[in-house]
């Protein structure tokens, strides 16, 4: 019998990624070749017709195997709150250069089908419907959206004052953040390569 791999790092309070990080050990699943033609701007029209499009072809595929990738996804996701709505509050105020602003930040392809594997409800549309308009999530006090549900980039990515926070931090924690952002991309790229491609530009 093959032994699981130890998953280093990852608390057994999030039991559904860490039984997914002993799985897959440090293997990366492969996903589909090509730009993701879904992390661009869209219509609320479009955006719904992808999930549509998306929601039909995981019927055909293992939903339980889905959902399971989805909700470790999702305990990660929840875990990392906490964490980066501190650094958040300790940066973002004085920040004159707010990555929230970018205008290469969209849901993408993986945030889609976590979104869908969750079975919940979508946000009503992609981050705009036009190159160069401000996210139509980012309010006055910050993002509107809880962190389960935005693109994964906006947990991911720390600006160079956060990580300036995170190096703070013992060496035990940082470690468990990296591992636990790492299995969370492993969880997407598995979505990736589990999910074909539900029609891309072909969509109306």
């Amino acid at each position: 019998m093959k032994r699981r791999a130890h998953p280093i790092g990852i608390p057994e309070d999030l039991p559904i990624l860490r039984s997914i990080a002993a799985e897959l050990g440090h293997s990366e699943p492969v996903a589909p070749a090509g730009p993701d033609t879904y992390k661009q701007p869209m219509t609320q029209a479009r955006w719904l017709a992808h999930a549509t499009a998306f929601k039909k072809s995981t019927d055909r595929s293992d939903r339980l195997r889905f959902a399971f990738l989805a909700q470790g996804i999702r305990e990660g996701l929840l875990w990392a709150d906490d964490v980066m709505d501190r650094y958040c509050a300790a940066t973002c105020p004085d920040c004159q250069d707010p990555c929230c602003s970018a205008d290469g930040i969209y849901y993408d392809r993986a945030d889609l089908l976590y979104l869908i594997g969750l079975d919940t409800d979508l946000p009503m549309s992609q981050i705009r419907e036009q190159a160069g308009a401000p996210c139509r999530y980012l309010s006055g006090a910050g993002c509107i959206l809880p962190r389960m549900c935005r693109p994964f980039i906006c947990t991911w990515f720390l600006c160079e004052p956060q990580m300036a926070l995170l190096e703070q931090e013992p060496l035990p924690f940082q470690k468990q953040f990296t591992a636990i952002m790492q299995a969370v991309r492993r969880c997407r790229l598995q979505l990736l390569a589990l999910s074909p491609d539900a029609g891309g530009d072909n969509v109306a």
